[in-house]
């Protein structure tokens, strides 16, 4: 043991030696550690110039290594980290699974190309290696062209051209430990040279790294440590962008309130995971290893954690019985209610929690939510900055090529305006100073969602007079602030959002192969807006369209107080799992725990009738909630979904209230399922027990496919597939359709309501127009009539007097 203290303790201070060679046999995978990528790479160290054809690298000294607080950290902690465990478990990721879509190419006007991933804080990285194949362009000059590999400007290698043989690897180069931390950053930077002259900006001179690459990371767990001021930590964190797995235990029963609990603790452990996705399996006892969140009243709790003495709401972290390196997060009190407040605890009090691995929870007074008030959800009663939405670090751009800067932003997906009338972005942004050459190809491309909007000059060109004016001295450029109002159209804008602003720059090479400026800085003012106070909250349902993008109509409330959730009496674990996850995912849309949510069993809907209701169960329970989708044109008998038999007279109505969907190609003629083998089924009606209201139910013939459906939810890449009112879901293969009445959700001023009403119905505007036509010639036909009537007297009166 002490030979192995003394081994470590000189790798994590030794210098970096990387070293050319052909890839070694594939390592084993490890199983959890799976780090995703998070955005644009940081500036890398400069490329070093060194001496032969072949690709190879270069060593970095012994002073380029990061900060001594986190050397003195890793050192600290190595000798508790080998006493905790002897086992090393040895990862191995691609540039793809890294984050990469596709090789990292880097040329003239985009040199640098990275990678963001994270280290758990649990983890101690022991060695590591970095395996990269790619290519690179024959035009390079050897002797003064290369990419640099730096781990947090820390540097590892450097990969030099072969004109004769323009691939390269597979090369592996070993990686100190040393240089890891929480978040890293792997940069590629190019530096490039060619014969005679040549405008960086043409293409020819390029390097690609294989999105195939490796990246072997061997690692040791750290002593836990048990604090309640570090949650959400061990269970995510927030340096490591993947999907997280969450063991949940409940305490032997499956009542509401505990559930209720347990969906208030999902909600916010969502609500920290966001985008990356998260699950909660449940188990009814400890998981063997790992972690896991333990939820119910003391005297319920598991035996294997002995009997825990509570005087009231407690949370408090402990041992994993079978796993020493496990951590269990107890949220317990003496009964349900108690039970419901620790959990609320962690919800709305968890930039409180003390350093202690125990805690009494003190009653939390949570107020009342008004209707699209989410924290995720941006203000539709006022312009908002940009500023607001994200750093203004993240509008700012360098470089002949920075690539795009982006602004996400969520709001309701239930907006509506006068006659379809735009929303506004006000965007102002500053060009580099000094001129610039081709005003035409230097340009501002602004889009949304992945759609082009439009495109602006980085510098209006100057008038005539300006230019006079400016040939005698008394005038000058204008290197002002440009400002332009943007009309973004509503049917651009969903739930979840992103703006796009892309910096199109001309490089300025001068004549007699004189360099022009060597980079570009440009920005998006903080104080550019975005205005969507012109739209109101009405729509048209069933929609799951709106469910995948916000979560609505459920997330209209942010604590969702205006819901329920129907179960089975008697829940199996997999459909418990599903619950957690869906108030997992209904927390990632706004940002705000379900303190609000009933859950009840299907024979107590009619405790909750003037609620939305979401229903998840298995065909073979859902006797009981099938009247539920009376509303619908779908039907659960005989342990199958089939589509329900509509009337003439309903089809009539129908294509009154949504004339297109008499010729709707997605519009079934026969869907009938049971729901098996992973299938799943989502469906959407208005509630048969209050006008207004939604009932959403999530279906499986097994209980197998509705963790897998609620996942779909919170994929950006599935949501525009899910539409209409029914989602049938086999693994990633999904199939939507739509056949149920429409009905109104929201409400209008009155001026409004008639635009509301003729929006997108021709077949109401041909009544009203031809009820008018009738109105207008029975007035007609009245006066005339008088007026006929009139005259005859008036004759009949000259008559008798002549």
């Amino acid at each position: 043991m002490v030979s192995l203290i003394a081994l470590l303790v000189f790798a994590t201070g030794a210098q970096a030696a990387p070293v050319a060679s052909k890839a070694p046999a594939p390592q084993p995978t490890g199983s959890d550690l799976p780090p995703l990528p998070a955005a644009a790479p940081q500036p890398a160290a400069p490329a070093a110039a060194s001496a032969g054809q072949q690709p190879a690298t270069t060593t970095a000294p012994a002073a380029d290594a990061p900060a001594a607080s986190t050397a003195d950290a890793v050192v600290d902690n190595a000798e508790n980290a080998i006493a905790a465990s002897d086992v090393a478990t040895v990862h191995t990721y691609s540039l793809k699974e890294l984050g990469a879509q596709s090789a990292l190419k880097m040329q003239g006007a985009a040199t640098l190309q990275g990678l963001q991933f994270g280290i758990p804080a649990d983890q101690l990285v022991t060695s590591a290696r970095l395996v990269v194949s790619g290519a690179m362009s024959p035009s390079l000059q050897p002797d003064s062209s290369a990419v640099t590999i730096t781990l947090n400007e820390q540097f590892i290698g450097t990969l030099r051209p072969d004109p004769t043989h323009p691939t390269f690897g597979p090369l592996s180069f070993d990686i100190n430990p040393i240089f890891f931390i929480s978040g890293n950053r792997l940069n590629f930077s190019f530096a490039s040279s060619s014969k005679g002259c040549t405008d960086p900006s043409n293409g020819l001179l390029w390097a690609s790294v294989s999105e195939h690459s490796e990246l072997q990371i061997t690692t040791i767990p750290l002593p836990p440590r048990r604090q309640l001021s570090r949650l959400p930590q061990p269970f995510f964190d927030k340096n490591v962008k993947q999907k997280t797995v969450i063991p949940f235990v409940l305490a032997q029963t499956f009542d509401p309130e505990v559930l209720k609990a347990t969906g208030i603790l999902a909600s916010w452990f969502g609500q920290q995971t966001d985008y990356r996705g998260v699950t909660f399996p449940v188990f009814s006892t400890i998981p063997q290893t790992g972690n896991a969140v333990v939820v119910g009243v003391a005297d319920e709790l598991p035996s294997a954690l002995g009997r825990q003495s509570v005087n009231g709401p407690t949370l408090m972290e402990v041992a994993n019985p079978s796993d020493p390196n496990g951590t269990v997060l107890l949220v317990t009190g003496r009964d349900r209610d108690e039970v419901i407040t620790a959990s609320k605890g962690i919800g709305f009090g968890s930039s409180t929690l003390p350093t202690a691995s125990r805690m009494d929870v003190a009653p939390i007074d949570v107020g009342a939510r008004v209707a699209n008030d989410a924290p995720s959800f941006i203000p539709t009663n006022r312009p908002v900055r940009l500023g607001e939405l994200v750093p203004d670090s993240s509008l700012q751009a360098e470089g002949y090529a920075p690539g795009a800067l982006t602004v996400p932003f969520r709001v309701s997906p239930d907006l509506y305006t006068w006659r379809d009338r735009p929303y506004k972005l006000n965007i102002r942004f500053r060009s580099p100073p000094g001129p610039i050459v081709d005003v035409s190809r230097s340009s501002l491309n602004v889009g949304i969602n992945d759609t082009y909007l439009e495109a602006y000059p980085l510098r209006e060109p100057d008038s005539t007079l300006d230019q006079l004016l400016r040939g005698v001295g008394l005038g000058h450029r204008n290197d002002s602030v440009q400002q332009h109002t943007l009309p973004i159209p509503p049917y651009r804008i969903f739930g979840q959002n992103q703006l796009l602003f892309y910096f199109e720059m001309a490089a300025m090479a001068e004549p007699g192969c004189k360099p022009g400026p060597s980079t570009f800085h440009m920005g998006i003012d903080p104080n550019s807006t975005i205005d969507l106070s012109n739209a109101y909250h009405i729509t048209q349902m069933p929609n799951l369209a709106f469910m995948a993008s916000a979560g609505y109509p459920f997330t209209t409330y942010a604590d969702l107080s205006r819901s329920a959730v129907v179960l089975p009496e008697h829940p199996n674990g997999m459909i418990v799992s599903a619950y957690l996850d869906l108030m997992g995912f209904m927390g990632a849309t706004t940002w705000y725990p379900v303190s609000g949510v009933d859950v009840v069993s299907s024979d107590h809907v009619n405790d909750v009738a003037d609620r939305n209701l979401i229903v998840l169960s298995t065909l073979a329970n859902s006797g009981d909630v099938s009247q539920l989708l009376s509303n619908s044109a779908y039907q659960i008998s005989d342990g199958r979904l089939h589509m329900a038999l509509r009337s003439t007279l309903s089809g009539v109505w129908n294509l009154f209230q949504d004339p297109m969907s008499a010729i709707s190609k997605t519009a079934p003629t026969e869907v009938e399922s049971t729901l098996t083998g992973g299938v799943a089924a989502m469906v959407e009606a208005e509630s048969p027990l209050a006008s207004g209201r939604t009932v959403l139910a999530l279906l499986s013939g097994d209980g197998q496919g509705l963790n897998n459906l609620v996942q779909i939810l919170a994929q950006r890449k599935n949501q525009a597939k899910i539409q209409g009112d029914l989602v049938l879901a086999h693994g990633d293969d999904l199939t939507s359709y739509r056949s149920s009445p429409l009905y109104t959700v929201g409400t209008v001023p009155l001026w409004l309501k008639p635009d509301w009403y003729m929006h997108n119905h021709p077949s109401r505007v041909i009544v009203v127009g031809l009820f008018g036509c009738l109105l207008v010639v029975a007035v007609m036909v009245r006066a005339l009539t008088k007026h006929a009537q009139r005259r005859r007297r008036e004759l009949q009166e000259e008559r008798q007097r002549t």
